[in-house]
């Protein structure tokens, strides 16, 4: 199926937003240092506020690979895949290990391949096992029928709420008991 003029735009639109609000993200570091005051409030104001910007491009990726069928087989959809993000995310984890272990002098308990794949070696590319997550799952979801895809959304929605509740809850009761 071809995206039509007004998807293509939509799509288009929303990828230059949310590029943007990663730019303002990744220019806001002074928020990971905590610092006090009125730098505080803004920086957390600018975190809160773009903090969208990679659940869009994990949503923009969806959008444009559920009809991955109509344009190439599955072999080709994880060969393509492999090729523009497998490979280059084992490629310069390799060089983040050297670089972390070997250059600055880090000692990193464990396996190496474990430490790549939890970005031990270098945190910014947390982003890529849940997007090898949904590469994975979107040849099942292309297959699935809308409301069965819309019953397992809803699902984990909730499961997510209710894990949340449940941790809340969990923290409120320790504080409570710790008082």
């Amino acid at each position: 199926m071809k995206r039509t003029e007004r998807e293509l735009n939509y799509l288009d639109v929303l990828t230059v937003i949310s590029v943007i609000a990663v730019v303002f993200l990744h220019a806001n570091g002074v928020f990971w240092s905590r610092p006090a005051g009125r730098l505080w409030i803004t920086s957390n104001i600018i975190e809160t506020v773009f903090y969208y910007a990679v659940p869009i491009f994990f949503m923009i990726t969806g959008a444009t690979l559920l009809n991955y069928s109509d344009r190439y087989t599955l072999k080709e959809y994880f060969q393509k895949r492999i090729n523009r993000t497998v490979i280059p995310f084992v490629v310069w984890s390799c060089v983040s290990y050297v670089v972390v272990v070997y250059i600055f002098k880090n000692n990193y308990d464990g396996n190496v391949v474990f430490n790549i794949f939890n970005y031990k070696y270098m945190a910014i590319y947390w982003f890529f096992i849940p997007l090898f997550a949904i590469y994975l799952t979107i040849p099942i979801l292309a297959k699935l029928n809308i409301y069965i895809y819309i019953c397992i959304v809803l699902y984990i929605y909730f499961l997510f709420a209710y894990s949340v509740y449940r941790n809340n809850l969990r923290y409120q009761l320790s504080s409570v008991c710790a008082s």
